[in-house]
């Protein structure tokens, strides 16, 4: 498998399960492309509302995806999911921090799988997927095509660079499993942070994406996530703790998309300065939440929260 050149991955993976899909890639990248769907899947995507672009990856990135589809999917014209840039874990060429990151927890079986999903849902909502280098101008031009009117970016392994930060008018926001505001757990391995401080809880930050790598002002914070077990021991496995604090990624999710479309709608400008999760988030996942740790954490299903309120017309 680590042999296989990209590009045959590619198209063995995405454009031969599903005829007339098309694999691309530009000579300035070196590595991966643009994989486009095909024209008639979700045939009902309409191209009104809040323009996204989802940079992300892994499981955590596959769960925003899922929350911004199912929010796109329940309130039709506010929000327009318009494309996906995700990691290549399969090649060794690629400059995703392989090494350091949560790829190198995952044997290539299973970083096939994880690409291969969160690459076939996008596509069939009707979302094109780019793989490849983003500091090039051929990705510029796509992200161009592409015109977000905002970035949300959750486990992507490259630094995003000034032309992405800056073209979004409403702004690039990163999810990350730590507390930045206190300066815990900023870089590739947040599991060891909380290793190190002997914590029994984690929580997640939202904050603007800069060049420095995660290092822009926190908008907002989750409420606290239990990640020890029944016997207040960190698990020795950081993809069971990771998928403990995946428990309330599509709730933060939700209510940034949701602030975000708001302001869209009201035609008003620019980043959103702060939002307090933490009374947003309804107290049955609070409760969830804080339960122990086991070996089946990670949620079944991405749902809505109750009380969303801010309707268009």
């Amino acid at each position: 498998m680590d042999g296989i050149n990209n590009k045959e991955i590619a198209k063995y993976l995405v454009v031969l399960s599903k005829a007339g899909r098309k694999f691309t890639s530009e000579k300035d990248t070196r590595w991966g492309g643009l994989i486009e769907p095909v024209p008639t899947e979700n045939p009902d995507k309409t191209e009104e509302g809040l323009r996204v672009v989802l940079f992300g990856s892994w499981d955590f990135g596959y769960l925003v995806l899922e929350t911004l589809k199912e929010f796109e999917n329940k309130y039709p014209g506010q929000l327009n999911l318009v494309g996906l840039v995700t990691d290549d874990p399969l090649n060794p060429d690629a400059k995703i921090s392989l090494k350091k990151r949560i790829w190198h927890l995952l044997d290539v079986p299973h970083r096939l799988i994880d690409e291969t999903i969160i690459i076939g849902s996008a596509l069939n909502h009707g979302v094109p997927v780019y793989t490849g280098e983003i500091k090039v101008d051929s990705f510029h031009d796509i992200l161009k095509k592409w015109n977000p009117d905002v970035i949300l970016v959750c486990v992507f392994g490259q630094i995003v660079d000034s032309f992405a930060i800056n073209l979004p008018r409403c702004g690039i926001y990163n999810f990350h499993p730590s507390d930045l505001s206190l300066h815990q757990g900023a870089g590739p391995a947040p599991y060891d942070d909380l290793l190190n401080r002997h914590a029994e809880t984690g929580l997640w930050s939202v904050h603007y994406v800069s060049e420095e790598v995660d290092g822009g002002k926190v908008v907002g914070k989750s409420p606290d996530v239990k990640v020890v077990d029944v016997n207040n021991e960190l698990p020795a496995n950081p993809i069971i703790v990771y998928h403990k604090l995946a428990g309330v990624l599509s709730p933060i999710a939700f209510y940034l998309i949701k602030e975000l479309v708001r302001n869209f709608e009201i035609n008003k400008e620019g980043r959103i300065d702060q939002i307090d999760f933490n009374s947003l988030i309804p107290e049955s996942i609070k409760n969830i939440i804080m339960q122990p740790v086991t070996n089946d954490s990670w949620p079944d299903a991405v749902e809505i929260p109750e009380g969303y309120l801010y309707k268009t017309g």
